[in-house]
Formats: C-alpha cells, sequence, structure tokens
C-alpha cells in the first residue's frame, strides 16, 4: 500500500495507457503477421521447441518463447487471439514507460519523470505498432533499456538482457558499442569485462539448446543466425532511411552494406570521444546508435526504428532540443508503418507519392545529423532556461505599449443583467423550438446526417460501411465524425424517432452557443454589456437560427468549440480538451481552434502548466470513442482507418456542382444564400426553408470586423485581436479547400463577427436602440424564410432583395 501511495500519479498513468493498449488491441490487426505468430505457437505447443525448425522461421528462439506460452494460453479459448498475441508487446510499452519513468525521475525528478513517461506512452508511433500493429519491436526497447539502466548496478541482468533480447530480435545488438563505451568509461577491469561477456554470451548460447535438433551446437546457431538475417537480402525493406531513396526491395550487395557500417561505426567512434564528459551520455549514444543504424544499414525493415523513442526521451529530457527529432521521427514512423500496413494489408497498393515518400526520406535523414550535430557541438539547453525564456517571451508579450480607451459608462446592475440575459435566451429558444418538427420528413442533408443516425438506432452496421449501396433518395453520411448522428441517436431515444427528435439535440446546442457568446465576450471583455450585446446580436442572426434547426453537424460543432475555447480562456485545460475532442468529432473544420489556443496561450498571465497534456491524450480518445458504437457492431480498426481515409480522400476530392454554392470570400456580403427545403405551392402558400444571413447583423458585423482591427491595431487591444483572429481562422482557410462550399461554412465565425458587434455597440453606445430594433424588425420578417412557416407567396417574394438571392 505504501508504494501504491507514494507512487499514485505514475501507476495511473500506467494503467491509463495499459486499458487504451487493450482496447485497441481487438483492431487494426496486421493479419499476415499475427497469423504468422499463432502458427507458430501452435507448432510449438502441439511440436514442441526441438521439432519447430524442420518447418520455416525466420525468428530466433527468444521470442518463440513467450509464443510457446501464448499457445499454451491460447489452448483454453478464454482470450481472444488479437488481445492474447499483443499482450506481450503491449506489457513491454507499460514497462518501457516506467523505466523511462525511473531514469529520468533520478535525475530530473518526478514530474520530469511523469512527462517522459506520458510523451512515450500516448505516442501514436509506439501504440500503433505494439496495440493496433500487433509487432513486437516494443520488446527490442525493452530489453535495450534495461540492460543500459542496470549496467551500474547488476552485471548478470545487464549481460542477461542484452543476449535474451538479440535472440528476440538481433537489432538488441546495436546497443553493444553503448555497453562498451560504458566499461571504458566507467574503466572496468579485464575481469569484470570477461564476466559480462560470459553472462552474455552463456545466456545467447543456452537459449538455442531447447530448440537444437542437428549438428553441432555452434554451426546450428549460426545457420539460424544467418536465415534470420538473410532473410531479406534487400536495400530497404519499406523503410523509410536512406537506401529507401535507392528504392525499395533493390538487391542487396556487400557495398551497400559496407557504406552503411563504415559510415555509423566512424560517426560512433566520433560520438564515442565527444560524450565524454557529457551527464548520462549513455542514452544520447543509444538514441544515435538505433537511429544512425535504421537510416544507413541495409535490410532495414519499416519497424526497426521503434528503439529509438525511449532513450531520445530520456535524452530529450536533459536537452530540449532533441525533442525536435522525437515529434520529427514520431511522424515519419507513424507514417512509414501506414504506408506498409496498406500496402501489405491492400495487395501492395502505394498511398504516397514517390515524392512524399522521398520528402519523409530525407526528412528522417535530416534527423539523424540533427542528433549528431546536436551531440557533436555539446549544443545543450536546459528545459528550466528554456521555460524561463518562454515565460519571460509572455510577460514581454502582454505588456502593452499604447493605453486602451477605456468603454463607456454603462449603469447595469446584477440583477438587470440576468433578467436581459434571460430573455434573450429565452428568445433563442422560442425562435429554435418553435415548430421544430416541421417538416416530417427529411430535407437537405438531413438524407445523409439524420437518415444514417436512424440507421445507427437501430443497430445496422451499414451505417459504418461506405461501400454500401442506400436506399434511393438517402445516403449512409461517413464523410464527417459521428458525434452529431450519435446526439440526434440520443435525441430519438427521448423523443422518439421522429424529426423533432433528431433535431432538438441540435436545437438545444444552437441555444447554448447563445449563451457561450456571451460568457466568451464577457470573459474576453470582463464588460457585463459587451456579453449581453454579443449574445443578443447572435440569436437575431437567421443562418445560427436555420443551422440549429436542422439535423444536421454544423450546430454540434460551434457549441463544443465555443466551449472548448471558452473553458481554455479559463485555464480549465482538462475540460478544454474533452470538448475540442468532441468539436473535432464533429467536424473536421474545428481544428482550426488550435491557432485560437495558440494566441490565447500567449496572452496567459499563468506560467507554462502540466495540464496542457491533456490535449495531446483527451482529444484523440475522444475522438477514437466517438466510435465506440461501430466497434460494437463487429468493425475493427483497419475499417474505422479506412474510414477516415474515405472522408480526406472526399473532402479533398470532391468535385461536384451545386447552383447554390459560393465562394468563401463571398460570405461576408451574404451574396449567396442556399435553399435547404421548399414545398409546393398551395392555394397561394408556400413553406421554405433559407440558410441565410439576417442582412442587418452580416453587414453591420463586416463593418464592426474591420473597425475591430483598426482598433486593435492602434491601441495594441489584444482582446480585440483575438476576436478578428478568432473570426478569420474560421473560414478563410476554405480559400484553400478543392471541394465545393456552401454559405453555412461561415457558420463558426459568425459568434466572433457578433462579438466584434457588441464591442462596436458598447463603444458608441448611441447605436444600440436603432440597431437591435431595426434586426429585430429583420428577424420578424425573414423568421417564415428561415423556419419554413406556410406564408403567402407574395410575401416570399418579397424575400429576394437582390438577384442572387434567388
Amino acid at each position: 500500500m505504501q508504494f501504491l501511495k507514494k507512487n499514485q500519479n505514475i501507476i495511473l498513468i500506467l494503467f491509463f495507457a495499459l486499458i487504451l493498449r487493450f482496447f485497441l488491441s481487438f483492431f487494426g490487426t496486421l493479419h499476415l503477421d499475427q497469423g504468422t505468430f499463432i502458427a507458430w505457437s501452435n507448432i510449438l505447443v502441439h511440436d514442441g521447441f526441438k521439432s519447430f525448425y524442420n518447418g520455416w522461421s525466420d525468428y530466433l528462439p527468444g521470442y518463440l518463447y513467450i509464443l510457446w506460452g501464448l499457445g499454451k494460453i491460447n489452448l483454453l479459448g478464454i482470450v481472444s487471439q488479437p488481445f492474447l498475441y499483443k499482450f506481450p508487446a503491449n506489457i513491454a510499452d507499460i514497462l518501457t514507460g516506467f523505466l523511462i519513468y525511473k531514469i529520468i525521475a533520478k535525475s530530473k525528478g518526478e514530474k520530469w519523470g511523469i512527462f517522459g513517461t506520458i510523451i512515450y506512452l500516448f505516442n501514436p508511433a509506439i501504440i500503433f505498432n505494439s496495440a493496433i500493429w500487433g509487432q513486437v519491436d516494443s520488446l527490442t526497447a525493452l530489453l535495450s533499456l534495461f540492460s543500459i539502466f542496470t549496467f551500474p548496478t547488476s552485471v548478470i541482468l545487464s549481460a542477461a538482457s542484452l543476449a535474451f533480447g538479440t535472440i528476440v530480435k538481433p537489432q538488441t545488438a546495436f546497443i553493444f558499442p553503448v555497453i562498451l563505451f560504458m566499461m571504458v568509461k566507467e574503466k572496468w577491469k579485464l575481469a569484470k569485462i570477461l564476466s559480462y561477456l560470459f553472462v552474455g554470451l552463456l545466456v545467447f548460447v543456452l537459449g538455442f539448446v531447447p530448440f537444437w535438433n542437428h549438428g553441432n551446437l555452434i554451426s546450428f546457431i549460426y545457420e539460424r543466425l544467418g536465415v534470420s538475417l538473410n532473410q531479406y537480402q534487400n536495400t530497404s525493406v519499406n523503410a523509410f532511411n536512406f537506401w529507401g531513396i535507392v528504392g525499395f526491395w533493390k538487391p542487396d550487395n556487400i557495398y551497400y552494406q559496407l557504406a552503411g557500417y563504415v559510415l555509423v561505426t566512424f560517426s560512433s567512434i566520433f560520438l564515442f570521444f565527444k560524450l565524454w564528459k557529457v551527464k548520462n551520455p549513455e542514452y544520447y549514444f543509444l538514441s544515435f546508435i538505433f537511429g544512425a543504424t535504421f537510416i544507413f544499414f541495409t535490410r532495414m525493415h519499416e519497424r526497426h526504428l521503434l528503439p529509438i523513442f525511449a532513450p531520445l526521451v530520456v535524452a530529450a529530457v536533459e536537452n530540449p532540443y532533441l525533442l525536435i527529432p522525437y515529434i520529427g521521427f514520431s511522424v515519419t514512423y507513424v507514417a512509414n508503418l501506414y504506408y506498409s500496413y496498406i500496402w501489405i494489408t491492400y495487395n501492395f497498393r502505394q498511398i504516397f507519392s514517390d515524392f512524399f515518400i522521398k520528402f519523409f526520406e530525407v526528412i528522417n535523414i535530416g534527423l539523424i545529423t540533427f542528433i549528431f550535430y546536436t551531440l557533436v557541438r555539446n549544443i545543450n539547453l536546459s528545459w528550466e532556461r528554456l521555460l524561463s525564456i518562454g515565460n519571460k517571451f509572455i510577460s514581454n508579450f502582454k505588456k502593452p505599449k499604447v493605453q486602451v480607451i477605456p468603454l463607456p459608462k454603462i449603469h447595469l446592475s446584477k440583477n438587470s443583467a440576468r433578467l436581459i440575459l434571460a430573455g434573450i435566451l429565452l428568445f433563442a429558444a422560442i425562435t429554435r423550438l418553435f415548430d421544430l418538427g416541421s417538416p416530417s420528413s427529411e430535407y437537405f442533408d438531413e438524407v445523409y446526417h439524420a437518415f444514417t443516425a436512424k440507421v445507427i438506432l437501430h443497430g445496422d452496421p451499414k451505417a459504418w460501411e461506405w461501400w454500401n449501396t442506400p436506399p434511393t433518395g438517402f445516403a449512409y453520411e461517413w464523410t464527417h465524425p459521428p458525434v452529431a448522428k450519435l446526439g440526434m441517436v440520443l435525441g430519438m431515444l427521448v423523443f422518439g424517432e421522429n424529426s423533432f427528435g433528431y433535431r432538438i439535440p441540435g436545437a438545444l446546442l444552437g441555444i447554448g452557443s447563445v449563451l457561450l457568446v456571451y460568457l466568451l465576450a464577457v470573459q474576453i471583455f470582463k464588460d457585463e454589456a459587451v456579453g449581453l450585446l454579443s449574445a443578443a446580436a447572435f440569436s437575431l442572426d437567421g443562418l445560427t437560427l436555420v443551422m440549429s434547426r436542422i439535423g444536421m453537424n454544423d450546430s454540434y460543432l460551434l457549441f463544443f468549440s465555443l466551449l472548448a475555447i471558452y473553458l481554455y480562456l479559463r485555464d480549465k485545460n482538462f475540460l478544454s480538451a474533452i470538448f475540442f475532442g468532441l468539436a473535432v468529432a464533429s467536424k473536421w473544420s474545428a481544428i482550426w481552434a488550435i491557432p485560437i489556443f495558440g494566441i490565447i496561450f500567449l496572452s496567459r498571465k499563468k506560467k507554462l502548466s502540466w495540464s496542457y497534456v491533456w490535449f495531446f491524450v483527451l482529444p484523440l480518445a475522444v475522438y477514437l470513442g466517438s466510435y465506440f458504437d461501430m466497434f460494437l457492431t463487429g468493425h475493427n480498426l483497419s475499417i474505422w482507418w479506412g474510414m477516415q481515409e474515405q472522408m480526406w480522400w472526399y473532402h479533398t476530392g470532391l468535385k461536384a456542382t451545386h447552383s447554390y454554392s459560393s465562394m468563401w470570400w463571398s460570405w461576408p456580403f451574404l451574396i449567396r444564400p442556399i435553399y435547404l427545403y421548399t414545398s409546393d405551392e398551395v392555394m397561394g402558400m408556400v413553406a421554405r426553408i433559407y440558410a441565410m444571413g439576417n442582412p442587418f447583423i452580416f453587414w453591420f458585423g463586416l463593418v464592426s470586423i474591420l473597425a475591430s482591427f483598426v482598433y486593435s491595431y492602434l491601441e495594441k487591444n489584444k482582446n480585440l485581436a483575438l476576436v478578428v483572429f478568432s473570426y478569420l481562422i474560421f473560414f478563410t482557410p476554405w480559400a484553400l479547400s478543392p471541394r465545393i462550399m456552401f454559405l453555412y461554412h461561415y457558420l463558426p465565425s459568425i459568434p466572433f463577427m457578433c462579438i466584434a458587434i457588441g464591442y462596436i455597440l458598447r463603444r458608441f453606445p448611441k447605436l444600440i436602440s436603432t440597431y437591435l430594433f431595426i434586426c429585430l424588425l429583420a428577424f420578424i420578417y425573414f423568421y417564415p424564410h428561415w423556419a419554413g412557416l406556410q406564408i403567402p407567396l407574395w410575401l416570399d417574394k418579397s424575400y429576394y432583395w437582390v438577384a442572387s438571392w434567388r
């Protein structure tokens, strides 16, 4: 109990990382490798060790012992095979994470140890290899790190782990130059060196004995090493390294091999002397060895870079510069694994162009060169110094150079403010909920979103399968993440499988967005009146009204994005990360909140804190968790990943046309609204739903944004600058989009436009009553046109003020 209490923080992290891996173990398996492991384990159980090598295997005995144990458990039939055969790699990840914690905590303290463990265990590169693919390179990382860790205290443990690691994966032997370096640095006597070598050689040889079935033992070992090392006689086996530039699967030769050996050997010898006086040099050296051998040795597989990450985390905590190659290698490693996974699974399909493959390979060469240069030149910068510089920069950033002009005084009591806010929210609720169930059938993109929500409601797996043919007039909606559809499912569970049921959640979130505009404005400007004016303007807009009354995902995107930003402004990073995950799981365009987080961070008074780590963990967990219902219907992680690919290809390759599409630059001017629904004319009456903004909100909003930009520049008003930046970042990136676009893509910018309106009205209070009255009249006038109410044809014809509105 004392141990648990003392180490509760790291234990919780290890537990969460393990549970995540256990969950992912059921998905995304590379069946070629897993099937091989299962077949080998069955042979080991039924035929024993001595008969095993009568058949084909390119593995040395180390991992075969583990497969034998797994085969015994598999016979019981109590554990699913994907979970069982990925278990050793998953446990190796956790043990490696704990070792990283122990190494770093000893020299830097517990918080840094936790930091190192988190960025290792939740690195997608590590997770992909073990929990998803199901490979065993995690054992190389564990045994290599354990051999270095135990070297100062136990000859037997260090030598045995090095030897056993080598017969699990020969790549472990690459750490021997590091062991030799440590022996010389610690001035080991010959007897101690010989004892280390004897223990290692003994464990190595004994590992082969149970499998020895012909010839003398030495020749048998030599033969097995030859089979293992010569199985793939190619320059690069899908590895994004130097030889990948020459080409994958090209014939290897002695000259290529020698070139790699010479380059790595001489650079290692050079480092041998340069690292002599460096603190904890072994982890720097080990990082370089694993990286350099992957980059410059031939016959490397895509997975063989994995052992670099554990020592590189330790080194990066000592030297922040090395976090650059850690992040860089993580990105290229995931890309490399993904490339190979698809190549193997889908009949040699190549997902990256040759240009991108060469790009990744050049990046990897540059990263190992960066490590070498950093170590040779002893370029170091402590984290403490880096954080000090960062906080000093932030402090300088906060110093105002020009006095912000104070807003005019307005007498507004707390009770009055609460009553006004309640009135605004009541108005928003009535206008969004009135006759919400009409029309009673799906209209516009509800034939995708709401239809698919109904399919999910009934547990039909077709909701998650992009290859199915839907009923005529409908389509399975897989082009966006599922949170909005799950919200509609919840609404139908409560209110019934009808139009009101699948629209009510979005409508409620639309009302919540009005409240969030108020809260954001108050939080930014610390002024109650600005918040009320902003919320009032937002509640009077037509586009926000229309998009909250339809069964689509835009209302979900808006609400969760605003809530994540608001919570981040209040330094509630844990909750902010969760709701940001929900926003992205509603619609990918929520990622444009990230630059907003960055701007807020620069203006924060509080120093850097560990709570930022949540943004590296929770959004991904929430996003993946949003597909839980998909996994319950029998779909695995490869189907999930295939859906992400389909989403990307759809949005980047959509070449459709539409008569109501519009360019991004036209949205602030309200040039081209879009019909969502129209009924037949009956006795001179018609009902139509038009996705269109309130002209007086849109046009005055554009003026307010321009004025806010001018004021923010002249007065160095960072609050206004944040509002203008947030407005722009949510819609100007559409300029780069190759796909068809509509006015409703402007929706996430409208809250910040309304906050700008609230600020300008607050600055010029004489405008308030007149402006809001005009906006209210316009709202009442256009409301039937936005809500789909039955109106006379003559009134409908009056709405088309300009030709492009028709």
